[in-house]
């Protein structure tokens, strides 16, 4: 396409905004309310992921030792090598109720000969490590005991995630097939109303792309300022939260706006694209007759 018959293009597309802004204006805002909803969406399934990650880097497998093994040596060993297993520490009976007297603020917890604690080792796992067949496989080292292992709460977040992510997709869904009817009835309304103009440009020898560029632009334009707005008003919104929450980061880890904005903004500007360019495209073949 040449420049000049870009610019041609682009000054239609603008003059047929201006023509129908009630409705250009209502379609963009439906726009904005459908990706700000997507972004929403990415914003929350992003920072469940991140915040089971980071779980799943702070749980641990704790393995019990039977009374009589005096072999703790060889158990550690045999532990490292399994799979899924990033690091082993070995905690003797003794450090265990040391560590408990601390917890608790008593240094009386216990006396020497009546402390009741198993030896153990702690197992830090990687974020492939498989916990049940990890389980299955220290289970069937001789000389363990019990293993105890926090994964409940991960797994009540990976399931959250799961529903987050279902009920999203069918809201966006929903969301989107309306963003269409508004964009698809908007560029129909402004084919509608250049219906004689077209029929004279078709008469003297105008193709369809000239006639279609328009009509294609003012959707894009439309996608993509919605999508802007919608960036502009789920970044200036989450920059916010992450200040309002940074002294609770400890209990509540947040990705901060860095590390989501070019996820978000390549989001959001590709489905304005999409909602805008498909919805024209749509409007164009089933109602423009050239």
């Amino acid at each position: 396409m040449k420049p000049r018959s870009f610019f041609y293009f682009l000054h239609e597309a603008l003059l047929g905004l201006v023509r129908n802004r009630l409705m250009s204006l209502t379609a963009m805002g439906i726009i904005t309310v459908g990706l700000f909803l997507f972004g929403l969406f990415l914003l929350v399934t992003a920072n469940l992921q991140y915040f089971t990650d980071l779980a799943w880097g702070e749980i641990e497998l704790r393995v019990f030792l039977k009374p009589a093994v005096t072999n703790q040596a060889a158990i550690g060993k045999q532990l490292s090598a399994l799979p899924g297993v990033q690091s082993v520490t070995y905690i003797s009976k003794a450090e265990g109720a040391v560590s408990l007297e601390k917890m608790f603020n008593n240094n009386h917890l216990f006396l020497d000969e009546e402390n009741p604690l198993p030896d153990a080792f702690n197992l830090t796992l990687t974020k492939t490590a498989d916990p049940e067949e990890l389980t299955r496989l220290v289970t069937a080292i001789p000389g363990i005991d019990e293993i105890v292992f926090g994964q409940d709460f991960v797994k009540f977040m990976e399931i959250a995630i799961r529903l987050v992510m279902v009920a999203g997709l069918i809201l966006l869904f929903l969301t989107g097939l309306a963003v269409l009817y508004i964009v698809v009835n908007t560029i129909q309304l402004t084919v509608y109303a250049r219906r004689k103009e077209i029929e004279i440009m078709k008469l003297v020898g105008a193709t369809d792309a000239f006639v279609r560029w328009p009509f294609l632009l003012e959707g894009i334009i439309l996608g993509l300022l919605g999508a802007g707005l919608a960036l502009l008003l789920l970044r200036e919104g989450y920059t916010y939260l992450v200040f309002r929450l940074q002294h609770y980061r400890r209990f509540l880890p947040l990705l901060t706006g860095k590390e989501i904005n070019l996820t978000l903004t390549v989001s959001l500007l590709s489905m304005g694209l999409f909602f805008g360019g498909f919805g024209s495209h749509i409007s164009l073949k089933r109602y423009l007759k050239v």
